[in-house]
């Protein structure tokens, strides 16, 4: 098992649980799994224990799972369906709510 890369979305911190929260993410073998973890730590904890925390409990998650099936893995992203962006100044269709037409 050699993982590829390791990364995080936004780490946040939850004052109600006093525990910072992060969905981390594993690349291994061309598939990306993703793990929500949080760590109990102080709003003033040391930015680097707080990512060795997260890390160790999503790769944690990551090599015990009874299955390689029961990990989170992500969906891949078709080509076609990926994000593009649209330079300034060209135009768009507005977006419309599903049903919008239907309400009264």
């Amino acid at each position: 098992m050699l993982i590829e890369k390791l990364g995080f979305d936004d780490v946040r911190y939850n004052p109600e649980l006093s525990a910072f929260e992060a969905l981390v993410q594993i690349r291994e073998e061309g598939e990306v799994y993703s793990y929500p973890v949080h760590i109990l730590a102080p709003l003033h904890a040391d930015f680097n224990v707080i990512t060795r925390g997260l890390t160790d409990k999503a790769l944690r998650a990551h090599r015990h799972a009874p299955e390689r099936s029961m990990r989170l893995r992500r969906a891949p992203v078709p080509g076609e369906a990926a994000l593009q962006l649209v330079p300034n100044g060209v135009e768009t269709p507005p977006l419309r709510r599903p049903g919008a037409s239907l309400a009264a």
